[in-house]
């Protein structure tokens, strides 16, 4: 792997640092991924680095730091937080991915009347441009007509706001994306995306996770904390007190007469004014939040040359992969597995470990659909 300093703005290749993965380095759909890096202030032979010029070049805020595989395709991105000297060995670098700079800007106030979200999308990203960071928008109009009103003295962060209108239905997923500007590849560019549906979603994907080929290890999950399961859900729309918009509750009665006791879960949907609408998006709660969230995070190797399988440089987040896990082996019946699954589930994030020979995939069971902004 490598690692590349950008300047945050403009995006123009400045040097190439020998960084350490300290942290593993996330990415997540329609969020924010963090890590931490390493600069070494000594070489493999344990002699100091004569010229460290790529130390002044990592300034909080100011720079931008690429992972690239050796071909150079960008496979995480992240803006330093802060940095600091715990030793006298090298300096830690936390970083959080860009799509952080959206939750470091206010959304200013606009109204929106019959607009495609798509182009409210644009307008929150443009809203972050002013004095920004340079973000371009890929948002193609989806059809799905929308009303908001925001207003500045609300102090609501864009992310945030981005977040609310991303999760009402029918929703739509997005990420900023870096891209090289040229074949040189000495600048980059920052796209902001957003689509009904990140990636290709197929059930013949091109991408596949196979235990005794790619994988070495996985971690089925089935979340129940708060925001991720329920056996009461409630979804609400637009109105204030008696006149707000509440539709009737939907109950898990299987769970709850199997001992569960009851766990409550309420959502907000903004622009929903009709019963009809309001009793959708319950059923679409219950649907996601009625069992928990069912996720795999897969441990799998980082192709090298000669290997055909899948790499975190390969795919767009938001892309189907075919899942075949088998691991845990009981040593007598040989068709006994601990953990056993075989699916077609999008990949919803990932991570890139230390050793920065293995990658961890997160797919999930996204059948639920979605589940609106937590009020």
């Amino acid at each position: 792997m490598r690692f590349i300093i950008c300047d945050l703005i403009t995006g123009t290749v400045l040097d190439e640092a020998p960084l350490v993965i300290a942290e593993d380095l996330t990415r997540q759909l329609k969020g924010v991924g963090e890590g931490k890096f390493f600069a070494p202030f000594f070489d493999g032979e344990g002699r100091l680095y004569k010229s460290r010029y790529w130390e002044k070049l990592i300034v909080p805020w100011k720079s931008l730091i690429l992972v690239t595989d050796e071909d150079g395709r960008i496979i995480w991105h992240g803006i330093p937080n802060s940095t600091a000297t715990p030793g006298i060995n090298g300096q830690e670098i936390p970083c959080r991915t860009v799509e952080e700079y959206l939750l470091r800007r206010y959304m200013p106030t606009a109204e929106f009347l019959d607009v495609d979200q798509a182009n409210i999308f644009a307008a929150m990203i443009n809203a972050a441009n002013v004095n920004g960071i340079g973000l371009e928008v890929d948002a193609p109009l989806t059809g799905v007509i929308l009303e908001r009103l925001y207003q500045d003295a609300e102090n609501t962060r864009i992310g945030d706001r981005l977040t609310e209108l991303s999760n009402a239905s029918p929703g739509f997923d997005w990420m900023i994306d870096i891209q090289w500007a040229d074949a040189a590849q000495s600048r980059v560019r920052k796209i902001a995306r957003m689509r009904p549906t990140m990636g290709n979603r197929t059930t013949t994907p091109e991408h596949a996770f196979i235990s005794g080929v790619n994988i070495t290890d996985a971690t089925p999950e089935t979340r129940w904390g708060q925001g991720d399961a329920a056996t009461l859900v409630t979804a609400v729309g637009d109105g204030e007190g008696e006149s707000r918009l509440i539709s009737a509750p939907g109950i898990d009665t299987i769970r709850e007469a199997a001992g569960w006791p009851r766990l409550e879960e309420r959502r907000n949907f903004s622009g929903v004014d009709s019963e009809e609408t309001i009793a959708a998006h319950m059923a679409r709660m219950k649907q996601a939040f009625f069992g928990g969230q069912t996720l795999v995070t897969l441990e799998a190797k980082i192709p090298g040359d000669g290997d055909y399988y899948t790499g975190p440089a390969d795919l767009t987040l938001g892309d189907t992969a075919q899942v075949n896990v088998r691991v845990g082996q009981d040593p007598v019946d040989l068709d006994e597995f601990a953990i056993e699954l075989d699916a077609v589930w999008p990949v919803i994030g990932y991570s890139l470990s230390q050793d920065m020979k293995t990658w961890k995939p997160t797919l999930a069971d996204l059948t639920g659909g979605d589940i609106g902004a937590s009020g």
